[in-house]
C-alpha cells in the first residue's frame, strides 16, 4: 500500500484530509512540523508521496523540499504543495525544486482524491 505523508501545521487541514484520503488504499502518515517529518525520512521511511503546506514556522514548505532533494530516497517523490498561496513567484521556486503540483487551499475534496489518485496510478 503506498504511503502518503502530509506535513501541515494545521491540525484543522490534517484532519480535513484525513476525512478524504480514509476511504482511499494508502497508508497515511500526518506531521505538523517538517522537521519531523525530514528526520523520520532520514531514519529510512520512504513515503511515496509527499504533500506539504508552505506556510509554517521554523521550515516552511519550500525549505522542506529542498531538504527532500538532498537525501537520496526523495530525491525523486512527488511532492504536491497544499498551501492558501497562489503567487506565481512561488509556484516557480516549487517547480524548479521538482514540485509535482500545487493544490490551493481551501481544497475540493475530489480534486486532492484526484490529485493523488493520478500521481500513485491508483486504480
Amino acid at each position: 500500500m503506498p504511503l502518503v505523508i502530509f506535513v501541515d501545521d494545521s491540525e484543522t487541514a490534517l484532519a480535513s484530509t484525513r476525512m478524504v484520503t480514509s476511504s482511499m488504499p494508502i497508508e497515511v502518515k500526518q506531521y505538523t512540523q517538517a522537521q519531523v517529518a525530514l528526520e523520520e525520512i532520514k531514519a529510512g521511511m520512504t513515503p511515496d508521496l509527499i504533500i506539504t503546506d508552505l506556510n509554517m514556522p521554523v521550515m516552511n514548505g519550500l525549505e522542506f523540499l529542498a531538504a527532500l532533494r538532498k537525501v537520496d530516497s526523495t530525491k525523486r517523490t512527488p511532492c504536491l504543495m497544499l498551501t492558501t498561496e497562489t503567487k506565481d513567484d512561488l509556484k516557480q521556486q516549487g517547480k524548479a525544486l521538482g514540485l509535482t503540483g500545487w493544490i490551493v487551499k481551501p481544497f475540493n475534496p475530489a480534486q486532492l482524491k484526484q490529485a493523488i489518485t493520478r500521481v500513485l496510478r491508483l486504480p
